[in-house]
């Protein structure tokens, strides 16, 4: 629903298990963000805005589980924004999602009291991985988001009994790499990488190497 400048979610209100702001002056980045945060989680309440100040505004009159907030924004930018959380009293945390990969803003950002400073280069995965971080309480930067996420990945191809080898199998498999090319790649013989697929294929339940690439973007593999 589009109310007073407002993207408000209200379907599944009953059972709203996380609220967030998001903030962007882009139109294009803001839908796309919605739409991934919507598939993570039809239960989220969104509320997205497109200035400085509409943020300043939502966040003294409401509080969000936490907000995504573009760090160049009109009116009142990222930092302006992080310096007044204070004299409103609130208590979001604020993830700064730029196109900005400045050490320097990094560093004023989370010296601000940011919970987190994720680039706009980040897949929608990491970005979804660092607002879990942050509700955990941790403090995110683009370095950490990077570990964890590959941490969890390992975790799950090692509880599934997927191999390091066999997760370089399955990203040349994403990049649409033949069995042979894979093999070539990677120093296999062509025989190894059919076992390595056929290991992928039973431990993502797929029977294509379509629902391979497929199940493994999802699960963040790839």
């Amino acid at each position: 629903m589009f109310v007073g400048g407002l993207y408000v979610c209200l379907s599944g209100w009953h059972h709203v298990r996380m609220k967030i702001l998001l903030a962007d002056d882009h139109q294009l980045f803001l839908d796309g963000l919605y739409s991934i945060l919507r598939q993570k989680d039809a239960s989220i309440a969104i509320t997205c805005v497109r200035d400085g100040h509409e943020v300043l505004a939502c966040l003294k009159d409401d509080l969000f589980d936490v907000a995504l907030i573009d760090l160049r924004l009109p009116g009142r930018d990222g930092f302006e924004l992080l310096e007044r959380l204070g004299d409103i009293n609130s208590l979001t945390p604020i993830i700064i999602v730029t196109a900005s990969e400045d050490p320097d803003d990094q560093r004023r950002a989370l010296k601000l009291g940011a919970a987190g400073f994720v680039p706009k280069s980040a897949s929608g995965e990491q970005i979804w991985a660092a607002i879990r971080a942050v509700l955990r309480g941790e403090v995110v930067d683009a370095e950490c988001i990077q570990y964890n996420l590959r941490q969890a990945h390992l975790e799950w191809a090692r509880m599934h009994k997927i191999t390091m080898r066999q997760l370089q199998v399955l990203r040349l498999l994403g990049r649409g790499l033949s069995n042979a090319d894979i093999a070539g790649r990677l120093s296999l013989s062509l025989p190894t990488v059919k076992s390595h697929v056929g290991a992928l294929f039973r431990a993502l339940g797929a029977r294509s190497r379509t629902e391979v690439v497929e199940k493994a973007r999802r699960l963040g593999l790839e």
